[in-house]
């Protein structure tokens, strides 16, 4: 057998590279567990070095781990309130998010004991669902080397995959973790994803590590003490508020406590921040500038040329925020700081970016502050996702969300489904009534979908609701006093309803205070990258993998129904391609196909209006040319002008965009 440690006769990259990292990872067992020598860089080092910490326990055999009794775990999640509070919305948006992933998401406290669990173990064998049921210790010190522990005992992201856990009994598991930690870096616990080996993928851990950052982020700002202020700052402004900001706690004007992202962008490890003086990490403006009240960071703890897109802000007594001109405003306002937007489900992780989360922090504080959100936008854009996220980050997230598209229940069920109804009020009835939807949403949030379809008749009782806070459901009975916040969401422009009649004015004028309008997807300035990422998470991951002409074909496409036809295509491709095959221009739909047909039959005939014998000066090459030219000028628009990537696209030479696109050309 050949000596792969450091320094051995055969040890090289060139060899190690070579060996199957299944076999590297039974050698580095073997030469651990038999020889009692150390694995070297046959397995990561943080395993080798939990190895090492957990050597005094047997790696083959352990008693199967035993859940606390009932009281014991009641009494556990107790101590651990506020962590569950803020960290459970974002367990069950995970794990919704990675169902396809057949894995199952849990929550620990600081001691590695499971508190909560989410998502269906379904898959798991019956000694797997009882090692991962809440109420199991999964510290190293009982369990090995393994994602909640070591993550716990690292304070560090962390995945641990099949034989990379100390005991064998394990290693039908993958399990990938991040710890949650306080700004002063205790750990708080530890959010952790686990299945089979081959389900946790580098977007898992991404997404697990990205949930982590949105539980600090609310847990950091619900718990900062009256005495101490906050330093708010990011490239761009409009990640102020949200997850992705950097944070400083600051007491007398000493560092006290910072986040991940601050430690991220300053360089430092948290031992080497805390108790610094904050006027030694940013600068003041001289007395008498224009711009003396802003901050701005010290040029040696930033990238060279990044200085003047960085916004700095100070939250409670007062808030500054520098500008890239260092022209200061000042904001006057002592509030608490925004929450973060949680992790949408279902594949929404991937309709995000600063402009979605700007407006989303805006409108939890409309909705915070009872006031209706109306959403605009095109079918598809996300509006109903972008909702969900809306009540998930909002002071009613504890309570229900209730969705009711207004286009989709029948005229004659609306009223009933949205106000309920006595026993016996109308034949078909149920014997008990129905205290409908309305009522349902007590305490939590009512989402109208297409409230622009909703008949006129019950836009009147909608209205007399939000009026008087109280219910009355059909064939009488008492009015219920409802506790719900409303949002609402339509494609269709209620003005222009109002002006034909067709919906309320007074009904308008109570939603229309503070609407959203989400940009198709078509309009997004970064849609290839966008659209891109998502063929990454939803095929990529999967196994699947696309030629540069289907690959151009979906970046190119206009998707009219948006982000909601994209990701059902990307679900049908899914679901009948193979792990491991290339899908191909004929494996997409007609429609996409169609797209890119289209635009190569213009560019076609660009090709050839420039050749011997064409009809210069005739009315039918003028009509050509300029089909021609949009076709060639949405061709580069949809490749940010790259002329190769639009003649692959069009499936021309380059020369023909070249001569196409060339300034003064006939």
């Amino acid at each position: 057998m050949q000596d792969l440690r450091p320094g051995g006769a055969a040890a090289s990259s060139a060899a190690l590279a070579q060996t199957p990292p299944t076999q590297q990872l039974h050698l580095a067992r073997r030469r651990f567990f038999d020889e009692g020598s150390d694995p070297g860089v046959l397995v990561p080092e943080s395993i080798a070095r939990s190895w090492r910490r957990c050597s005094t326990l047997p790696a083959r055999s352990l008693p199967r781990p035993e859940p606390l009794p009932s009281e014991e775990l009641f009494s556990r999640r107790d101590a651990q309130g506020r962590l569950r509070h803020h960290a459970l919305p974002e367990l069950e948006a995970l794990a919704e998010a990675l169902v396809p992933s057949r894995v199952i998401v849990l929550l620990a406290d600081p001691e590695g004991m499971i508190l909560d669990a989410a998502g269906s173990d379904a898959f798991m064998t019956k000694a797997q669902r009882v090692a991962l049921m809440p109420g199991v210790d999964w510290s190293e010190g009982s369990r090995g080397t393994n994602a909640i522990g070591t993550a716990l005992t690292d304070a560090s992201p962390v995945t641990v995959l099949g034989l990379q856990h100390y005991l064998e009994q394990n290693s039908a598991l993958g399990c990938t973790a991040t710890p949650l930690l306080a700004p002063n870096g205790h750990v708080m616990g530890v959010l952790d994803v686990s299945g089979d080996p081959r389900c946790i993928q580098a977007q898992t851990s991404s997404l697990v590590r990205m949930a982590g950052q949105m539980i600090e982020h609310r847990l950091a700002l619900d718990t900062w003490p009256a005495d101490t202020e906050i330093l708010r700052f990011a490239r761009d402004p409009a990640l102020i508020g949200t997850h992705r900001e950097a944070l400083l706690w600051v007491r007398g004007g000493v560092v006290v406590g910072a986040n991940r992202a601050a430690l991220r962008v300053l360089g430092m490890r948290f031992e080497q921040l805390y108790e610094r003086y904050v006027e030694d990490l940013f600068t003041t403006l001289p007395p008498g500038d224009a711009a003396a009240s802003s901050l701005q960071l010290q040029p040696h703890l930033m990238q060279p040329g990044r200085l003047a897109v960085w916004q700095a802000s100070w939250v409670r007594g007062r808030r500054f925020a520098s500008q890239s001109s260092h022209a200061a405003q000042v904001v006057p306002e002592d509030t608490a700081a925004p929450r973060p937007a949680s992790t949408p489900a279902d594949d929404a992780p991937l309709i995000d970016d600063p402009l979605r989360q700007h407006q989303l922090q805006r409108a939890l504080r409309v909705l915070d502050a009872e006031i209706p959100v109306l959403i605009s936008g095109e079918s598809g854009v996300g509006k109903e996702v972008f909702a969900r996220q809306l009540h998930r980050a909002s002071a009613r997230a504890a309570g229900p969300f209730v969705a009711v598209n207004c286009a989709a229940v029948p005229e004659s069920l609306i009223e009933s489904e949205l106000f309920g109804y006595e026993a016996g009020a109308f034949t078909g009835a149920r014997r008990r009534g129905q205290a409908g939807l309305v009522r349902e949403a007590d305490g939590g949030v009512l989402f109208l979908d297409e409230i622009g379809d909703m008949p006129l008749l019950l836009q009147s009782r909608l209205l007399r609701v939000l009026q008087d806070r109280e219910v009355r459901p059909l064939g009488g009975g008492q009015a219920q006093a409802v506790d719900f916040a409303l949002v609402c969401a339509t494609h269709r422009k209620l003005s222009e309803l109002v002006a034909e009649g067709r919906f309320r004015a007074d009904l308008y004028y109570r939603l229309q205070h503070f609407t959203v309008e989400l940009p198709a997807l078509r309009e997004l300035p970064d849609r290839r990258e966008r659209i891109d990422e998502l063929l990454h998470v939803m095929l990529g991951r999967h196994g699947l993998r696309l030629s540069a002409q289907a690959r151009e074909a979906m970046l190119g496409c206009a998707w009219p129904g948006n982000w909601r036809e994209l990701v059902g295509v990307c679900r049908t491709l899914r679901a009948l391609g193979e792990p491991g095959r290339c899908l191909d221009l004929a494996d997409l739909p007609a429609s996409v196909r169609d797209c890119l047909r289209r635009a190569r039959d213009a560019a076609a005939g660009s090709a050839a209006g420039n050749g011997p014998g064409s009809l210069a000066g005739s009315g039918a090459n003028t009509d050509l040319r300029s089909l021609t030219e949009a076709a060639v000028r949405a061709a580069l628009q949809a490749c940010d002008g790259n002329i190769s990537r639009a003649a692959r696209m069009l499936g021309v030479h380059r020369s023909t965009l070249y001569r196409r696109a060339a300034p003064g050309r006939d």
